[in-house]
C-alpha cells in the first residue's frame, strides 16, 4: 500500500487559500512542489521556501528523515519575482532573481530531517512598492516543471496616537488608533481592495535597560479584523493596570533595570492581508463540520502560501510622552536602578 506524506512550513504570525485544494493518494504521480513566501516591502530580504511533495512506498515517516526525500538540489532551481503593472498583470516590468543558502534547521521533532537545509533570498529593500503586482514563479530546471503564485502588497497605514496617555474618564484606559490605509495615498493605489489589510495585531512594546543591555518585553492586545475596504479608523483597546500586571509579573523579581528615556513604549499594529487571514484562519480552526481537515493553498503546482504582511509599522514614545500616573505605577512594581 502506497502512503502519501504531505510536508511544509506551519506558519504563525505577526505574522493563506483562494483556491481548492484536493488530491487523492491512489491518483498517478505528478511533481507538485511546497511554496512558502510572506512578502513585506520594509523588510530588507525575501525569502521563499521550497520542499517537495512525495509518494512513496512503506513508512512515510523513514521518508521525513531523508534530505533528499524533503529538499530539492537548490542548484536544479530557479526561483524568480515578476514585478508587473497594478492596472495589466500580464505587463512584467522587470524580475528579480532569487539565491540560495543553507541554514541550520535545529532539532526538535524526531519525525523530520533536521540539519543544514537550502532557503532562498532576494534584497529587496526599496525594490518593493504598493503600486505593483508579484508573481512569484519556482522551476525545476531538470523537469521543466513550473509553481506559480501571486500576490498584491498591503499599502501603508499609520498610528495616530500622539502620546501614550490614558483619556478615558477614569484615566486608566487608552485607545490605539490606526487607519486602515493613509487617507493621502496616491490614486493609482486609492481603489484596489486588496491592498488593505484585512486582519491586524497589535502589541505594545515596553523598553528598558538591563546591565546596561536594551531589551524589551511585548504586550499583545489581540486582533483587529477589518471587514471593509474602504478607509476607517481602526481600534485597540488596552488598560493600564492590565499593563502593570503584566510588566510587573515578568520583571518585578529583577535586579538592574533601568528606565530607558528615549523610547520606554512602542506601538507595533502588524498586519496580513486576504490570503494571510484565510490560511490562518482554516490551519487554526478547533471544530471541523467534517472527518478531515481542509488545506489552503494558493499555490499554482503545487501547496503552500504566497501572501502579503507588515511588520513593522510603530510609533516610538519619549519617557516624557508617557502617562504620569503609568510611570508611577510601574515604580511600585519593578525595581528600576
Amino acid at each position: 500500500m502506497k502512503r502519501f506524506f504531505f510536508l511544509g512550513l506551519i506558519i504563525s504570525v505577526f505574522v493563506l487559500q483562494s483556491c481548492d485544494v484536493d488530491f487523492s493518494p491512489n491518483e498517478d504521480w505528478k511533481e507538485q512542489m511546497m511554496v512558502y513566501c510572506l512578502m513585506d516591502q520594509d523588510d530588507d530580504t525575501t525569502f521563499v521556501r521550497v520542499e517537495k511533495i512525495f509518494l512513496g512506498a512503506g513508512n512515510a515517516l523513514h521518508y521525513a528523515q531523508e534530505y533528499d526525500s524533503l529538499y530539492y538540489n537548490p542548484e536544479d532551481l530557479e526561483v524568480k519575482l515578476q514585478v508587473c503593472s497594478l492596472w495589466d498583470t500580464t505587463n512584467v516590468l522587470s524580475e528579480l532573481d532569487f539565491n540560495y543558502k543553507y541554514i541550520q534547521k535545529e532539532e526538535g521533532n524526531g519525525d523530520f530531517y533536521s540539519g543544514q537545509v537550502p532557503i532562498f533570498y532576494c534584497p529587496t529593500k526599496n525594490q518593493l512598492n504598493e503600486g505593483r503586482f508579484y508573481r512569484l514563479q519556482v522551476k525545476n530546471k531538470l523537469t521543466g516543471f513550473v509553481a506559480t503564485a501571486s500576490t498584491y502588497l498591503i499599502r501603508d497605514y499609520s498610528i495616530k496616537n500622539s502620546n501614550f496617555t490614558f483619556t478615558d474618564n477614569s484615566g486608566r484606559s487608552k485607545f490605539i488608533n490606526w487607519s486602515s490605509f493613509d487617507n493621502n495615498s496616491s490614486d493609482l493605489n486609492k481603489y484596489n481592495d486588496r491592498l488593505v489589510a484585512k486582519r491586524f495585531q497589535v502589541n505594545v512594546r515596553f523598553n528598558y535597560s538591563k546591565n546596561h543591555q536594551l531589551q524589551h518585553v511585548d504586550i499583545p492586545l489581540g486582533v483587529v479584523v477589518n471587514n471593509e475596504s474602504s478607509y476607517k479608523t481602526l481600534q485597540a483597546i488596552v488598560h493600564r493596570d492590565d499593563i502593570v500586571k503584566f510588566l510587573g509579573d515578568k520583571l518585578g523579581d529583577q535586579a538592574g533595570i533601568s528606565w530607558y528615556n528615549e523610547a520606554p513604549f512602542e506601538v507595533f499594529v502588524s498586519a496580513c492581508d486576504q490570503e494571510m487571514f484565510d490560511y490562518i484562519s482554516i490551519n487554526n480552526a478547533t471544530e471541523a463540520t467534517i472527518n478531515y481537515k481542509p488545506s489552503y493553498s494558493n499555490i499554482n503546482g503545487g501547496y503552500g502560501l504566497f501572501a502579503a504582511r507588515r511588520t513593522h509599522i510603530h510609533k516610538s514614545y519619549t519617557t516624557n510622552q508617557v502617562d504620569a500616573n503609568l510611570k508611577t505605577a510601574l515604580n511600585g512594581v519593578i525595581h528600576f536602578q
